[in-house]
C-alpha cells in the first residue's frame, strides 16, 4: 500500500486543503492548535469513520464558519477524500476512499444543526491490466477498505506518536492489541469460527436411560457436558476478564502519565501551592481579624457606646451631691409626701392614723437606711467605672482598639486580593497546573497498580483452572467414547464426538503453532528495527502472552523513556512491515515463523509529533534513520522541531515534500514566524480581526 494524496473539504479548521503525499515523505509543520492531530484524524477518519482516543470533540467535525454561514434549511458537507495505491504488478489499483458527513441549519441558534449519517464511497481503478474500474458504497466499502487494513490495526499506521512510549507499561492493552494484530495477520479469526462451530456440534443429543449401561453412559455424557460447561465458561469469564485488564491498564497508564507530569512540574507546582498557601494565610488573618473585631465590640460595647452616658451621670451625682440633693433627703421627701397624703391603701382599705404612724417609723427606721446605702453605691460603682476608663492608654482605648481590628480586616482582604491576583496570573500563564497541583495522582496511580495486580493474579487463577478443566474434558470425552463403543446402538454418537473432539484439539493446535510462529516473526523484526538505534545491547523479547520485554545478558531491565520510546517504534515498523510480507506469502499460512522484514517491505505510517518522546540525541537518531524503516510515511511536526528535520528534508525534493500549516483568526496571538532553510520568514500564526473566520491553510515549503 502506498499513500498518493488526502483532500479535506470543511473539516475541522481547514476550509479546503490538498496534501500530495506522493513522495516518500512528507512533512506537515504546524503548532499544536492549528490542527495537527485533526490532520491525523482526518485519515482515520476518512478510511475507517472513527477517530484516535485523544482526539478532542469527535462529534464536532464541520468547519465553524461553514456550519454558521449556513441559513435555516441550507446544507454544507465535511469530506475527507484518502487516495492511495495498493497490489502489485497487472493487480495493482488506485483507490479513493471518500467519507462525507452533511450540516444542515435547523434553526437560528447556535447549536441549531441536524446531522445526517456519514457516506462512504469507495472507488477503484486499475492500474495495470487486470480488472475494471468500480465503485462500491457503505459496509461493502468498508469491508474493502477492511481488508487492505484491518480496522483493529489503524493505530498501528496512523499513529499519535506524542504518545509514544508512555503506552509501553501498559503491558495488557498492548499485548491485547498485539493478540489482535497477529490474529487479523494470520487469518486466525477462520479458526475461531470454526472453533465455535465444532463447539456446538459437540452438544449432541442426548441418550435416553433405558439400561443400567445406558444410565453409565448417561452419567458419563454429564460429566463430559459439565466439563465443557464448566471450560466454556471459565473461557467466558477470561475473555470479560481481558476486557477488564485493559480498561485499567488503560486508566493505570493515564495515572502514570499525570504522575509523570507531576514530576516534570514540581518546580511549578510547589511554586503555586506557595502563593496557594499565602492565599489561604490571607484568608485565616481574614477571619481571624474578623472574629476580634467581633470580640471587641462585645466585650467593648457599653465602653464604645455607653461612655459618655456614664460620664454625665458620674456628673449629675457629683452635682447633687453637692447640692444636697442626694438620697435619702430627696427620696425621703418623697416618701413623707406619699405617706402624709395617702388615704386609701391599694387595697381599697382606709389607711387609720395608727397605721400611718407605723409607717412613719418603718420609712424613718430602714427606708432611710436602704435608700442612703443604694444612693452611695451607685455613685461609688460610676465613679469606679469612669475612672477604669481614664486608666487605659490610648493604645488600648476602646475606639483605638477597634480601629486596630478593621484595620487587620483591610490589611488581610487586601493581602487576599494580591495572593488571588497572583494566583489567577499564575494559573492562565500555567494552566494544567492547577488541575495537577490539586489531584493526587500518587494515589490514583498506587489504585490502579494493586487492581491491575490483583486482576493478574485472578487471570492466572482462571488460566490455571482453564487448563484443569481442559483436561477434565478430554478425560471425560475419553471415557463418554469408551462406554459409547461398548454400545452397538451408541457407536455412531461416539465416532462423531470423538472425530470433532479431534479436529477441535487439531485447531487449537494450528492456533498455537501460527500464534507462536509469528511472534517469533514479530519479535524478530523488533529486534531487527531497535538494534539499529538503541545505544545499550539490548535483546526484546515477547512472552508467549505477547509482553516486550528489554532484556539485557538475558535479565529483564528497565530502560529510558526515549528507549522505551524506540522500542514502541519497533513495535509499529515490525506490524506494518509484516502486514505487507504475510499478505503477500501467507495464503497457505504454512512459512509463519519463518518470514523477515525485507527492505522496502511496510505500509505507511502516518505519524503526529513523533520528536517529542525522544531525548535530544535518540531524536536525532530517529530522524536520520526513519526514511530507511519506513517505505513511506507522514509526519506531523511542531514548529519547535524544525532542528531534527535536516537529515530528512537533506533527500531531496524528489523523495520529500513540505508542507507548512498557518492559523489565522486568533486576535489575541501575536504573528509568529519560522525561519525557513532558504532564509525566508514564513508565518504559521496571523491574527485576524474577524474572530469568526478562524481557519488553517496549508503553505507548501521549498525543500
Amino acid at each position: 500500500m502506498r499513500l498518493v494524496r488526502i483532500e479535506l473539504v470543511n473539516w475541522r479548521s481547514f476550509p479546503a486543503c490538498d496534501i500530495d503525499l506522493s513522495t516518500d515523505i512528507t512533512v506537515v509543520i504546524g503548532q499544536n492548535s492549528a490542527g495537527k492531530t485533526a490532520l491525523l484524524n482526518a485519515f482515520v477518519w476518512g478510511l475507517y469513520g472513527q477517530t484516535t482516543p485523544g482526539f478532542s470533540k469527535p462529534d464536532d467535525l464541520c468547519n465553524h464558519k461553514a456550519k454558521h454561514d449556513l441559513g435555516v434549511g441550507e446544507a454544507t458537507q465535511t469530506e475527507v477524500a484518502v487516495t492511495f495505491l495498493h497490489g502489485t504488478g497487472d493487480a495493482e489499483c488506485r483507490y479513493e476512499a471518500r467519507r462525507s458527513l452533511k450540516v444542515t441549519r435547523t434553526g437560528p441558534g447556535q447549536a441549531d444543526f441536524a446531522e445526517e449519517e456519514p457516506q462512504f464511497v469507495l472507488n477503484c481503478y486499475p492500474t495495470g491490466l487486470a480488472g475494471d474500474a468500480r465503485t462500491t458504497r457503505g459496509e461493502a466499502a468498508e469491508r474493502e477498505v477492511q481488508a487492505i487494513i484491518p480496522a483493529s490495526l489503524n493505530p498501528y499506521f496512523f499513529f499519535p506518536a506524542e504518545n509514544i512510549g508512555s503506552s509501553i507499561g501498559a503491558s495488557d492493552a498492548r499485548a491485547a492489541s498485539v493478540k489482535e494484530a497477529v490474529s487479523v495477520l494470520l487469518g486466525l479469526k477462520r479458526f475461531e469460527v470454526a472453533d465455535a462451530a465444532i463447539k456446538r456440534a459437540l452438544h449432541l443429543p442426548k441418550l435416553k436411560a433405558k439400561t443400567s449401561n445406558d444410565l453409565e453412559i448417561r452419567k458419563a455424557q454429564q460429566r463430559e457436558e459439565l466439563a465443557r460447561d464448566n471450560y466454556e465458561d471459565v473461557d467466558k469469564e477470561l475473555s470479560e476478564l481481558s476486557g477488564e485488564i485493559q480498561a485499567v491498564g488503560r486508566l493505570k497508564e493515564e495515572a502514570e502519565q499525570a504522575v509523570g507530569r507531576v514530576r516534570s512540574e514540581r518546580a511549578l507546582i510547589e511554586r503555586r501551592s506557595k502563593i496557594q498557601r499565602k492565599y489561604e494565610g490571607a484568608q485565616q488573618a481574614a477571619r481571624s481579624a474578623e472574629a476580634q473585631r467581633r470580640q471587641v465590640l462585645s466585650d467593648e460595647c457599653f465602653n464604645l457606646f455607653g461612655a459618655k452616658s456614664l460620664s454625665d451621670a458620674r456628673d449629675v451625682l457629683d452635682r447633687a451631691k453637692s447640692d444636697d440633693k442626694i438620697p435619702p433627703k430627696v427620696s425621703a421627701g418623697l416618701l413623707d409626701d406619699l405617706i402624709d397624703n395617702a388615704e386609701a391603701c391599694i387595697c381599697g382599705q382606709s389607711i387609720t392614723d395608727h397605721a400611718l404612724s407605723t409607717l412613719r417609723e418603718l420609712r424613718q427606721g430602714i427606708v432611710d437606711d436602704i435608700v442612703a446605702e443604694l444612693a452611695s453605691n451607685v455613685r461609688a460603682r460610676v465613679s469606679e467605672r469612669c475612672e477604669q476608663l481614664s486608666a487605659r492608654t490610648d493604645e488600648y482605648a476602646p475606639h483605638a482598639v477597634l480601629r486596630a481590628a478593621n484595620k487587620a480586616i483591610s490589611d488581610a482582604h487586601r493581602d487576599m486580593a494580591t495572593w488571588l491576583g497572583e494566583r489567577d496570573e499564575f494559573d492562565a500563564d500555567n494552566p494544567s497546573v492547577g488541575e495537577d497541583a490539586s489531584s493526587d495522582p500518587f494515589t490514583a496511580w498506587k489504585k490502579w497498580t494493586g487492581q491491575h495486580e490483583q486482576l493478574k493474579s485472578r487471570q492466572k487463577k482462571l488460566e490455571d483452572r482453564k487448563e484443569e478443566l481442559s483436561k477434565e474434558r478430554r478425560e471425560a470425552a475419553t471415557q463418554f467414547e469408551r462406554l459409547l463403543e461398548k454400545r452397538g446402538k451408541a457407536d455412531n454418537i461416539s465416532k462423531a464426538r470423538g472425530h470433532l473432539a479431534r479436529v477441535e484439539e487439531a485447531v487449537e493446535d494450528i492456533q498455537r503453532a501460527l500464534s507462536d510462529g509469528s511472534r517469533g516473526d514479530l519479535e524478530r523484526a523488533i529486534n531487527q528495527i531497535a538494534s539499529q538505534v538503541l545505544l545499550r545491547d539490548y535483546t526484546i523479547h515477547l512472552t508467549p502472552n505477547f509482553d516486550i520485554e528489554a532484556r539485557q545478558n538475558g535479565i529483564d531491565v528497565g530502560a529510558s523513556s526515549s528507549e522505551h520510546a524506540w522500542v514502541t517504534f519497533a513495535f509499529v515498523g515490525a506490524i506494518t512491515g509484516l502486514i505487507d510480507a504475510y499478505d503477500r506469502r501467507l495464503d497457505s499460512m504454512g512459512d509463519a515463523g519463518n518470514v523477515s522484514l525485507e527492505p522496502g517491505d511496510g505500509y505507511p505510517l502516518v505519524l503526529d509529533a513523533p520528536f517529542s518522546p525522544f531525548g535530544e540525541d535518540y531524536a536525532k537518531e530517529f530522524a536520520k534513520r526513519l526514511p530507511g524503516l519506513a517505505p513511506q510515511s507522514v509526519l506531523i511536526v511542531r514548529e519547535d522541531q524544525l532542528d531534527y528535520l535536516g537529515p530528512i528534508l537533506d533527500a531531496g525534493p524528489t523523495k520529500v515534500r513540505a508542507y507548512l500549516m498557518c492559523l489565522y483568526g486568533r486576535t489575541t496571538a501575536e504573528k509568529q514566524e519560522i525561519i525557513w532553510r532558504d532564509g525566508s520568514s514564513r508565518a504559521y500564526v496571523k491574527p485576524s480581526d474577524d474572530t469568526d473566520d478562524v481557519r488553517t491553510v496549508l503553505e507548501e515549503l521549498p525543500v
